[in-house]
């Protein structure tokens, strides 16, 4: 059974055949560890220099901490690029400077590789788009110790002599689980319950049953919901608002309340004193015209008294029905009034 390809062999065939790209036939690039590398490049009839590929380290990508085994993981490379003059007539004495030079060069002019394959992408490495065949790897050149360096060559074996190479690291290479985790396919529908309270919500989901209706907001013949709550601002000057300030003379205030069509809310201003204590007017019912604030038709007039020690007003909203607050209804979002 032969070996299959991987992805990560997909990868540092890209890397070899990128850099294959910017050299002519005077160069041959090679996978393999630099003994065999240099074999080639003093092999028999050799008429190519040699730039070789040593992939020496593997390491996790430092991300995706939350993936699964049955999810594609990513993983970095540390690779060794490194020359072997060939034993052709009328070489340059230069012929590796200008080898690993040239691939610097390379590198450097294109630090994100497109990684280009004819078949699609092995197992389930990246399935977005489907039967993708491309993806990119971004090239970094790294400084390691000398002590790193050294441990390479001298674990080579024979005789061969230490020479000027270029550690680049390769990121990010995707590895393919065996068995890839079927993801769900996107919704079609999505349910938001929002409840005014902790009390059901402690209970958990509620899933659809015979009782269940649909509560429309917009047709102004269904009775509202009872576990709703108004929404409400100041509007200045076609502005929404959630505080202003206000003359000890004033008497109304424009207030957009959003909700249930055909609904109401009470409104009611407690006004707190210099003194610190509170004077509340009385509460007032409005009728619910919009389920947007934006919508003019939710706009309405709510009155004013102000009393003469006045400092600070705070409006407070709450659903209501037959024109008195629903009891025991929780409390919507707060407005704030200033007396100048």
């Amino acid at each position: 059974m032969p070996v299959p390809v991987s992805s990560l062999s997909v990868a540092v065939q890209g890397i070899a055949d990128f850099l294959d790209s910017h050299f002519g036939e005077e160069v041959t690039i090679t996978v393999a560890h630099p003994q065999r590398a240099s074999e080639i490049a003093r092999g028999a009839g050799v008429t190519a220099h040699v730039l070789n590929i040593f992939a020496y380290r593997v390491a996790p990508s430092g991300f995706h901490a939350d993936l699964g085994a049955d999810q594609t993981q990513f993983i970095r490379i540390n690779t060794l690029l490194t020359p072997f003059p060939g034993d052709i007539d009328n070489a340059a004495d230069d012929a590796d400077m200008r080898i690993l030079g040239h691939a610097i060069r390379a590198l450097q002019s294109h630090p994100v590789l497109p990684i280009a394959t004819e078949e699609p992408l092995p197992g389930a490495a990246i399935t977005e788009p489907p039967d993708r065949k491309a993806y990119r790897l971004e090239g970094i050149m790294l400084a390691p110790p000398m002590e790193e360096i050294n441990h390479i060559w001298t674990t080579q074996g024979g005789e061969l002599a230490y020479r000027l190479s270029a550690v680049y690291e390769f990121a990010l290479i995707p590895i393919e689980p065996l068995e890839p985790r079927v993801e769900a396919a996107p919704p079609e529908t999505l349910i938001i319950d929002t409840l005014p309270n902790l009390a059901r919500a402690r209970a958990g989901f509620q899933d659809l049953g015979p009782d269940s209706h649909v509560a429309p907001v917009g047709d102004g013949v269904t009775p509202p919901p009872v576990n709703w709550t108004p929404v409400q601002m100041f509007v200045v000057g076609g502005t929404l608002i959630n505080a202003i300030s206000v003359p000890g003379t004033a008497t109304e205030a424009t207030v957009a309340v959003a909700g249930p069509a055909a609904g109401e809310a009470a409104l009611q201003v407690i006004w707190r004193l210099g003194d610190d204590s509170e004077s509340p007017q009385a509460v007032q019912i409005i009728p619910v015209g919009a389920p947007l604030l934006d919508n003019p038709d939710a706009q309405a007039v709510l009155t004013l008294a102000v009393p003469a020690s006045a400092v600070t007003g705070t409006v407070r909203a709450q659903p209501a029905a037959s024109g008195a607050p629903v009891p025991d209804s929780p409390f919507g979002n707060a407005l704030t009034l200033t007396v100048t």
